[in-house]
């Protein structure tokens, strides 16, 4: 074997593990804040996940309009993972689709995911009931930042 090509291979192998290296370091580190604007909400068992994933990553979220139903567990994260512009709302209503039974079962958990605040909020409006109450940004501007560069 020709002595002269050893260093390139080791050389290789060096720069794949670094690669490989850094690919890991950068799939462990936070990604861009994710921004919420006009979303309708869908299905609580995806934005538990999603929020769950969001919450490990200390990823940020930026509320820049309606954020609505299933969207609104966006607000059980760390107050510090969040900020809001002039132009957020947050939509609550009681969970319909699935059944009666599972429709309370998701109604409690949104309930139980929510802040302090939040709830005390939804039952100063009349409770969670299948027409939308909404928050406004002045109300939410309370308890999240606003964000950085967001006029007032």
């Amino acid at each position: 074997m020709d002595s002269s090509l050893r260093p390139v291979r080791v050389g290789l192998k060096l720069l794949a593990r670094a690669i490989a290296f850094l690919a890991a370091v950068s799939l462990a580190l936070p990604a861009s804040a994710e921004t919420v604007r006009g979303n309708p909400g869908g299905q609580i068992v995806v934005f538990a996940l999603h929020v769950a994933e969001l919450r490990a990553a200390a990823e940020q979220v930026r509320f820049e309009g309606a954020c609505d139903s299933a969207c609104t567990l966006y607000l059980s994260l760390p107050a510090d993972q969040l900020c809001i512009t002039a132009r957020a709302s947050f939509g609550f209503h009681l969970p319909y689709g699935v059944g009666a039974q599972q429709n309370a079962v998701a109604a409690n958990y949104l309930i139980s995911q929510y802040p302090d605040w939040v709830r005390q909020w939804i039952d100063a409006h009349g409770g969670l009931s299948h027409g939308i109450i909404r928050m406004g940004a002045e109300e939410a501007a309370d308890h999240i930042p606003l964000c950085p560069g967001a006029l007032a």
